[in-house]
């Protein structure tokens, strides 16, 4: 076991119970139907994350791996501030990226 410091086992990213869905308009194919959309939409929810929680310290490497639409690039634009949960924590090396994402682009 190595003698690490304080300052190298900071925690850099926190992230706790992540959740992201999204609504997606569900369309049928035709003409009467596309003109039966135009009064009454139905939505389908769909849910990109689903609760995920993690902490990477300082000087660790984080892979982000799944199949496709496990939401790892909703996970990517959460965390750089492009896109907000639906609910849950972030703190990214004391910001909250969606919040404060002028300030936190001049350190990512």
């Amino acid at each position: 076991m190595t003698n690490l410091s304080i300052v190298e086992m900071e925690e850099i990213i926190v992230v706790k119970n992540l959740k992201r869905n999204y609504r997606k308009y569900e369309k049928k194919e035709g003409f009467f139907e596309s003109l039966k959309a135009l009064f009454k939409r139905k939505y389908k929810e769909i849910r990109a994350l689903r609760g995920i929680s993690f902490k990477v310290r300082k000087g660790e490497i984080l892979g982000i791996i799944g199949p496709n639409g496990a939401g790892k690039s909703t996970l990517i634009k959460i965390l750089t501030g492009i896109m907000y949960p639906t609910s849950g924590e972030v703190d990214v090396m004391g910001y909250v990226p969606w919040k404060q994402r002028e300030e936190y682009f001049k350190y990512i």
